[in-house]
Parts: structure tokens; C-alpha cells; sequence
């Protein structure tokens, strides 16, 4: 059975309603459980399911012992990303306004959905206006940029809206620092007024967060622009656990959804991410919401590339033609939104040759082949 078939019979459900776990057979869990930790999704899982003390004592001891090694496991991450914020805290200007984005936001407001999180890094946002400031100080407190090539530094520094990942030496995560939620040269381009306007504070902590509708938005943007939809399950999780919090079915919060999306650029791939919330995980979206659908034909390809791209695959199977297709299609659609023709062209160019071109070789240490 090929992997989206395989996460539409039990991952997808599971996610819907864990109780969905009383149905499954032991066997069942094998792929499952492979299914839900390429997600990235094990840790949440596991939690959803220890809610429930019935629940948790149905399962057999060996799905339950994968799933509590989940929750031990994302509880160390979790703790890396309290400490890297310490840590910030203490380098970063404490008269600059600073945003936690993402996982580190949904860990600090104290989310539900933060639960059983595995981060990798620590995104925060400032203004433009500050970007240089909070960079500075970050290098002089000690943390380091990646090498990069001086086409890279240029396309992070004027194209991109965040710059080269950082890393303190012996630090287990990366910190991403953004100065806006979409690419300066994407199709969707965010109200950088509005966006700063509506950060909001957060009771025991110097880091603010986005606006409520905001981070909905920008979990939108990051699935449905700013990623190829590879294996990009959780990016809809993510969606749905902040419609749930943050909208539930306050009918003026939700027309100020729309109205932010509209003014932020976004209301196509809002519209994409709330179609596939309500048909994948049953998010309760409210009928007759003021956004526009795409064109059919556009529609059409999205399903057709969504439902082969998005799921997680078993890491040892190899991918059938569909999902191989699908895979380029989406890779081809994320440069597309991404980048005008024109600067586009120019970045495959440079991308394509830096791949061809001869590399520099050098010399055979002493002694030949067979030195180890």
C-alpha cells in the first residue's frame, strides 16, 4: 500500500479523533507509528493519546512504549528551545521588540498544540529597521553564520525575509532571524505595518508573538507558499491546532481573519489551507466565508499534487512515479511564488551552474590510496 493511502487509513483519522485508535489492530501500528514520526507528528500524537487514561490502557504496552519514548524525546527539544531563548533573552537589545514565530510562539503562549513538539530551531522576527542591530548583537554574544558563498549572502540579505541560520557553537538549534513573514520578492507579501502593529506580549516573558490571525496566516504562507509540500504534514496540523485555539466559531474573529489575509496578500493560500484542514483533519471551518476560491483548473492541480506530496512516506519505499511528479511539480510551484521570471531565471542559472561546474581538487595525501 503506498504511503498516502497508508496515512488516509489510520494517520489522518488518528489526528481527526484519537479515539479512532480503539479500531486499529496491533499490526496496524507498525506503518503507523513509521507514518506519524517522519511527520514529525509522534510527539503530539502520544500526548493526544496519554490525555485519555482509558484510552491509553487499550493500547497495547508496545505502541505505548514508542509513543511515551515520543513524548520523552520531545520533552528534551522542548527544553533545548526554553533554553536558547535564555539565552537570546540575555544577548538580544532589551529595548528592541522581539517575536517569537512558530513553534518557539506556540511554546511560550503555552499552546496546546506546543505539546509533543520536536523543534529544530528558534525563529524570531524584528522589525526591518532593527534587523542590523539584532544580528550584531547576536554575533558579539557569540552566535555564527554558516559559510555562505557571496550569491548567498546577497539572496538572504535582499531577497529572502530572513537571514542566514545561526548557531551558537555546542548549541543544538538554529536561530532563523526574520524581519517579515514571506519572501520581499514572493506573490504574497505581508502588511509589514499591520504585522508589527498587532504583535502581542506575553505575561512572564520579553518576547512577543503574533496577532492571533496573524499566526494562522503565517502558518498558511510557510505551508502553502514557502515550502515545496513535501511530507509537509504538520504545516496543516499546525493550521488546524491554531484555528482551533485561537478562531473556534467567533464569527467576528473569523471575518478578521479574512480581512487580514486580504491585507497581507495571503487570502489564496489561506484559502488552500482552510480547504484541506476541513477535508484532512475536519477543522471547523464555518461556511460561507468572504474568500474567494481559486479557479477550478487551479483546484484540480493542487489536489492532485497535495494529496501525492503532503503525506509522510515510509523512509525504505520507493516512491511511485505519482509521487516522484508530484514532488517536482510542488518544488516547481515553491520557486515559482517565490520569485519573479526574471530573478527566477537568473537563480536556477546561477543554482544550475553551481552544480555542473569542475570542483577544485586536492592533492592525495602522502602515501596514496588506502590511508583510511
Amino acid at each position: 500500500m503506498r504511503s498516502p493511502a497508508l496515512a488516509a487509513r489510520h494517520l489522518l483519522p488518528l489526528l481527526r479523533d484519537a479515539q479512532h485508535a480503539r479500531t486499529m489492530q496491533l499490526a496496524d501500528w507498525d506503518d503507523t507509528i513509521r507514518l506519524t514520526r517522519q511527520a514529525r507528528l509522534l510527539g503530539m500524537l502520544a500526548h493526544r493519546l496519554r490525555d485519555d487514561e482509558d484510552l491509553w490502557a487499550f493500547l497495547h504496552e508496545r505502541v505505548r512504549g514508542h509513543l511515551q519514548a515520543a513524548i520523552h524525546y520531545s520533552a528534551y527539544r522542548v527544553q533545548l528551545v526554553r533554553m536558547e531563548m535564555r539565552a537570546l533573552d540575555a544577548a538580544l537589545p532589551a529595548d528592541r521588540p522581539v517575536a517569537l514565530l512558530k513553534g518557539a510562539g506556540y511554546l511560550v503562549q503555552g499552546l496546546a498544540m506546543a505539546r509533543g513538539r520536536m523543534p529544530n530551531d528558534v525563529d524570531l522576527l524584528v522589525r526591518r529597521a532593527d534587523l542590523d542591530a539584532a544580528e550584531a548583537a547576536l554575533r558579539s554574544a557569540g552566535w555564527q553564520m554558516e559559510a555562505k558563498t557571496d550569491y548567498d549572502e546577497r539572496y538572504y540579505r535582499e531577497w529572502s525575509h530572513e537571514l542566514p541560520p545561526m548557531r551558537y557553537p555546542g548549541h543544538a538549534l538554529e536561530v532563523d532571524l526574520h524581519h517579515t513573514i514571506a519572501p520581499v520578492t514572493s506573490r504574497t507579501r505581508a502588511d509589514d505595518a499591520l504585522l508589527f502593529d498587532g504583535l502581542q506580549s506575553v505575561p512572564g516573558s520579553r518576547f512577543r508573538v503574533l496577532d492571533p490571525c496573524d499566526q494562522v496566516i503565517h502558518a498558511a504562507i510557510h505551508l502553502f507558499q514557502d515550502s515545496d509540500l513535501h511530507g509537509q504534514l504538520r504545516g496543516l496540523v499546525d493550521v488546524d491546532g491554531l484555528i482551533r485555539h485561537h478562531l473556534g466559531d467567533n464569527a467576528q474573529v473569523w471575518s478578521r481573519l479574512i480581512d487580514r489575509a486580504e491585507r497581507h496578500r495571503a487570502d489564496r493560500v489561506l484559502w488552500y489551507a482552510l480547504h484541506y484542514c476541513r477535508s484532512w483533519l475536519g477543522t471547523p471551518v464555518p461556511e460561507g466565508l468572504a474568500l474567494g476560491p481559486p479557479p477550478r483548473w487551479a483546484r484540480h492541480g493542487m489536489d492532485w499534487v497535495f494529496s501525492r506530496a503532503c503525506p509522510p512516506r515510509i523512509p525504505d519505499a520507493t516512491p511511485s512515479l505519482g509521487e516522484r511528479l508530484a514532488d517536482t511539480l510542488g518544488e516547481l510551484r515553491y520557486h515559482r511564488l517565490r520569485m519573479p521570471p526574471t530573478l527566477l531565471a537568473r537563480h536556477l542559472l546561477h543554482k544550475s551552474w553551481k552544480a555542473v561546474r569542475p570542483r577544485k581538487q586536492f592533492p592525495r595525501p602522502p602515501g596514496g590510496e588506502g590511508q583510511g
